[in-house]
């Protein structure tokens, strides 16, 4: 669901029937509602009128009379680096909001916590790079604060993990963002565009430490900015390969409308608005909707395609393998989109059955040793799933620990004055999960400390070395709820 909330009036918001039946219609369903919002700008000059805005049926704001300094009223953007340009400078057009006029920001919060009032899940922001880092940090805490458990995510356009004001976005705007870098490996990879192959999307997994939050980022393969998959990579087959491993991979997938149907138009290379045609059918029989089906009930009954770390165990420019891994549950998934191969692919102690079975095309394969012999036609992909039992209690608090690299041989572990948490008895600890060198996570049960308060810490341990390194800071602290999920992300502090 997309909108201009900017040119909304706020009391129809809160009486729009039709907007309340189609929350009401969807979470009904088990669907919920992401709106795409844009806090950067409003209209571009139609017939002579440009940014003009109205609150409740009045004149908020007109661009060509802006007596109360709503816009900022600077040229077109001609340096995409120059981060002034970015923030300050207009876009195509469009009427750029003063971000500093305090009157401005208060309007554009109380509209978007009337679309959440209504019902409305997460929210996609767009622009995120035209807007400085401080008005983000404001309008997240803000919109948490009406909604604590709200899911936001940037467009941080064609950001990667190489580059600093990326990653300062993803790390501190207090939202994740949308995931380019790894968009650009997956289609290069496929495509033939640049040369690597599937080790292109293993080199940019490489960078994963960079983010706070890689597992939170949101991924995709095309989106309503660029030429369709099918338009630079014009093989349905490999399509499906190429959402298989978006499913697989960490981070939070999201399709573009009607990838499922294999819809494309590549008139002009694909290119705007010929990557935006009309949905004329909808075949729930088509390979690819059920492929998706198939791949959603995956990654909801094993936590590794979530939570997991990521290890690469074969890789060439025609064939990838990985495996997930959280707690018990692992994930071994491979992909080969060159020529019929045959190959090895090591377990790394992860596996202890005699055979596995893959989960999308039921085939059975033995496992001899640590290793499993696979034979892989072109365009084969193979998901081998194991789902381990899941942390349960009456309140369950998924802790997520960043800013720390650690070395093999270190662990981190929870401790706190909970006795779930070993009432501060180090060998009573609660151990965390390695995601990434700079990534570490644990859900924690509480049941006899359900709707108390507790306090903790981190602290990391060196294999065959006595001293632990606590974190140098007060004991950290949190109300737990009576019941429920919540989660807490942290940064290491040794400062």
């Amino acid at each position: 669901w997309s909108s201009d909330v900017c040119s909304s009036d706020l009391n129809s918001l809160h009486e729009s029937t039709a907007l309340r039946m189609l929350v009401d219609a969807l979470h009904e369903a088990g669907i919920k509602l992401i709106l795409d919002i844009v806090c950067n700008h409003s209209s571009p000059d139609i017939n002579g009128s440009k940014g003009v805005v109205y609150d409740d049926g009045k004149l908020l704001c007109d661009f060509n009379n802006d007596e109360r300094r709503f816009y900022h009223h600077n040229a077109e953007i001609t340096d995409w680096e120059d981060e002034y340009q970015l923030i300050n400078g207009e876009m195509c057009g469009l009427a750029t909001f003063n971000e500093k006029n305090p009157e401005y920001r208060l309007y554009i919060k109380n509209a978007i916590r009337a679309w959440l009032d209504i019902g409305v899940d997460a929210l996609r922001v767009d622009t995120l790079k035209h807007m400085p880092i401080w008005f983000w940090q404001e309008f997240t805490a803000d919109m948490k604060l009406h909604k604590p458990d709200l899911f936001m995510f940037g467009e941080y356009g064609f950001g990667k993990p190489w580059d600093a004001r990326t990653v300062q976005y993803a790390n501190h705007s207090g939202m994740s963002i949308l995931d380019f870098g790894l968009c650009d490996a997956i289609r290069f990879a496929f495509s033939g565009e640049q040369d690597g192959g599937f080790t292109l999307v293993e080199s940019l997994l490489e960078h994963d430490h960079v983010y706070r939050r890689a597992n939170e980022l949101v991924t995709f393969v095309d989106n309503h900015d660029m030429p369709r998959f099918l338009s630079v990579c014009p093989n349905p087959r490999l399509l499906d390969l190429a959402i298989a491993l978006l499913f697989c991979i960490r981070g939070v997938p999201c399709l573009f409308y009607g990838t499922e149907q294999y819809l494309v138009n590549s008139t002009d290379g694909g290119q705007d608005p010929y990557n935006r045609p009309m949905m004329e059918t909808w075949d729930e029989n088509s390979s690819g909707f059920a492929l998706i089906r198939r791949l959603i009930d995956l990654r909801r009954s094993n936590q590794a395609f979530t939570f997991g770390s990521h290890q690469q165990i074969y890789v060439s420019q025609d064939v990838y393998a990985f495996i997930r891994s959280y707690r018990s549950s692992h994930a071994v998934c491979v992909f080969n989109k060159g020529p019929d191969i045959e190959v090895n692919v090591p377990l790394l102690g992860k596996i202890s059955q005699n055979e596995l079975q893959c989960d999308l095309t039921q085939q059975i394969f033995s496992v001899h040793g640590d290793c499993c012999s696979l034979s892989l036609p072109h365009g084969a992909m193979h998901i081998f799933s194991i789902p381990g039992e899941r942390v349960v209690g009456p309140v369950v608090v998924t802790f997520q620990l960043n800013g720390i690299e650690t070395r093999p041989g270190q662990r981190l572990v929870l401790v706190g004055s909970a006795s779930e948490l070993g009432n501060w008895d180090l060998s009573k600890a609660y151990g965390m999960e390695y995601v990434n060198r700079n990534t570490w996570i644990c859900e924690t049960a509480f049941s006899d400390s359900a709707g108390s308060s507790v306090r903790f810490k981190f602290a990391l341990i060196q294999d065959s070395d006595p001293d632990v390194v606590y974190e140098n800071l007060l004991p950290r602290s949190m109300l737990l709820p009576v019941q429920g999920r919540e989660k807490v992300d942290a940064v290491w502090n040794v400062s």
